[in-house]
C-alpha cells in the first residue's frame, strides 16, 4: 500500500486502474493499493479463524457505537485527520486498558489509606476492581476504585482501604480494567513496583 499526500497529480483521485491498482481517499491522503483477491475455499487455522473472529467482533462493535450520537462524538474527538469516530472504536475494541502508573507511596497497611491509579485506553475505562492479595494470595479485601474529583477522562482513579493490613509490603494488587466496549483486562502488581521501577 502506498500513499499520496500534497501530490498535485494525483490530488483527488479515486477509483480503479487497470486491473491491478485501487485508488481511495482517506482524509488528506489518497491511498494506492493492490486490488483485493476474490475469496477462495482456503482452510484457516485456529489461530487465524481467532483473529479473523476478533476482528469481526471490533466490527460488529464500531458499527454500534457509531449509531449511538454520543458515543460516535467522543470517539470522533479521539480521532486524527485521517481516522473516522468508526476506526477509533474499532482500535479501542482490540487494544487493552493498562495501568500506566499506580502510586501506593501512601498506604502503610491502615484502613482510610488511598492508593491512586493513572489508567490509559483508547476511549476510557468505566469501571476500576481492585483487589489487595496477601503474599500467598489471599484476598485481602476488594472493592471499587473511583475517578477523581474533575477528571473527566476516567484516566485518575483512587482506592480507599477498608482493612488493615500488617504486612501490606509483601502485598499484590489485582486490578481489574473495564472499558467503553464492556472488555476486561487483569493487571497484578507488586506493592511498591511502580515507585521503584526504572
Amino acid at each position: 500500500m502506498a500513499k499520496s499526500k500534497d501530490n498535485l497529480i494525483m490530488q483527488g483521485t479515486s477509483g480503479r486502474v487497470g486491473r491491478n491498482l485501487v485508488f481511495r481517499l482517506k482524509g488528506d491522503q489518497t491511498i494506492i493499493a493492490k486490488r483485493a483477491r476474490q475469496k477462495t475455499n482456503r482452510e484457516y487455522s485456529s489461530d487465524q479463524q481467532s483473529v479473523m473472529n476478533k476482528f469481526t467482533r471490533a466490527a460488529l462493535y464500531a458499527k454500534a457505537a457509531i449509531q449511538d450520537p454520543q458515543l460516535k462524538q467522543a470517539y470522533q474527538a479521539k480521532a486524527n485527520v485521517n481516522q473516522t469516530a468508526y476506526n477509533v472504536a474499532f482500535r479501542d475494541y482490540l487494544v487493552k486498558p493498562y495501568v500506566a502508573l499506580l502510586d501506593d507511596m501512601g498506604y502503610q497497611g491502615n484502613a482510610g489509606e488511598k492508593i491512586s491509579l493513572l489508567i490509559k485506553d483508547v476511549l476510557q475505562v468505566v469501571n476500576v476492581k481492585i483487589e489487595v492479595l496477601n503474599a500467598n494470595d489471599v484476598v485481602v479485601e476488594s472493592g471499587a476504585a473511583t475517578v477523581a474529583p474533575l477528571d473527566t477522562t476516567n484516566t485518575h482513579w483512587n482506592y480507599t482501604m477498608t482493612e488493615e493490613n500488617p504486612d501490606y509490603e509483601n502485598s499484590k494488587y489485582r486490578i481489574t480494567l473495564t472499558d467503553t466496549p464492556g472488555k476486561k483486562a487483569v493487571e497484578i502488581k507488586d506493592y511498591g513496583e511502580d515507585a521503584t521501577a526504572d
